[in-house]
């Protein structure tokens, strides 16, 4: 999935504002993932993030975890 549309996304989040934090969230911890391991990123870091939320391999929660740490912390 290439871009997943923004309704696509709402149904499962009420707030706009809480799928783009989440979303740069995501972001930021895959850019950074990716730099401390010496990753090359064929993909911009947001890119990969929207496709995650849209293929719902990564999922706004309430607080600052994403679902996709959630599962990756037990």
């Amino acid at each position: 999935m290439l871009k997943p549309e923004i309704g696509q996304l709402l149904e499962e989040c009420s707030s706009p504002y809480s799928i783009v934090i989440a979303v740069a969230k995501r972001s930021r911890d895959l850019a950074e993932k990716a730099q401390e391991e010496g990753i090359e990123l064929y993909d911009k870091p947001l890119n990969v993030a929207i496709d995650e939320f849209g293929s719902h391999r990564a999922m706004p929660v309430s607080g600052d975890m994403l679902l996709s740490e959630l599962s990756s912390n037990k």
